[in-house]
């Protein structure tokens, strides 16, 4: 993750760069300036940045100015200011959060917290909706012949002994392919539809009908009226994954 300071301030500057490196040493910062322009004029550091460190009160312009002027930004805004006024506009802006000075340690890594977690969440939908299914699908013999099935037309897979999976496609084509399910899944990682519900079952994501999240949690799919219940340890990771897909199809 990369990241950019702004503000006048070069002592505030300094503590974000402090604060950043000793908490969050992954986080890669890009530079830092005392204006907006320098930030503003580049196209570079704009597409670099993922993550934006603002102040609002600046000699000749404010952080909103900036954020007005880039009604498109691809990167994510945690404004540092010393004033509590701007709360509303900052909401406004959509920025992810609004840190006071003097900078409090915990609500700073707070404020980072939430970045991470909104800027992977908006990789992943990204990378969703970019992603091509024509160029993914799965070759399975039958009758000697070799049959190529699109990806997006698989509602399930099922894992066999001996190192088979059982393929159900929604038109209600079955397939078995001699492939264990842990290949299959290593060979279908870009896949972002498909997930390993539990030790025997991948499903497409497009399929779903019904989640129940009582319990151990289960999942239904269209296709068969299939039913895939949830291993206790698995069970949040999934809700997640099915949350964070169904977000980028809206």
């Amino acid at each position: 993750m990369n990241a950019y300071i702004i503000d006048d301030e070069q002592a505030n500057r300094e503590i974000v760069q402090i604060l950043v490196r000793k908490y969050y040493p992954e986080i890669h910062i890009l530079g830092e300036s005392d204006n907006l322009n320098t930030f503003l004029e580049s196209r570079r550091l704009q597409e670099s940045t993922d993550l934006l460190f603002l102040d609002i009160l600046m000699p000749d312009s404010t952080g909103f100015d900036l954020l007005d002027q880039l009604k498109t930004r691809t990167f994510e805004v945690i404004l540092v200011t010393g004033f509590e006024q701007f709360a509303l506009q900052a909401f406004e802006h959509s920025v992810v959060d609004y840190v006071l000075k003097p900078i409090d340690k915990d609500r700073f890594c707070s404020a980072i917290e939430k970045a991470k977690k909104r800027i992977s969440e908006n990789k992943l939908i990204e990378s969703v909706k970019n992603q091509s299914d024509n160029h993914h699908k799965i070759a399975v013999i039958r009758n000697k012949k070799t049959h190529y099935i699109a990806c997006s037309d698989v509602a399930y897979m099922i894992g066999q002994s001996g190192g088979y999976t059982t393929i159900f496609c929604k038109n209600g084509e079955s397939y078995l392919l001699s492939k264990s399910l842990s290949i299959i899944e290593n060979e279908c990682l870009e896949i972002l539809y498909f997930i390993r519900a539990s030790q025997s079952v991948i499903i497409n994501l497009d399929d779903i009908i019904t989640c129940d999240q009582g319990g151990s949690g289960y999942i239904g799919l269209k296709t068969n009226d299939f039913e895939v219940f949830l291993p206790r340890r698995k069970k949040r990771e999934v809700f997640q994954q099915v949350e964070l897909y169904l977000k980028s199809k809206v």
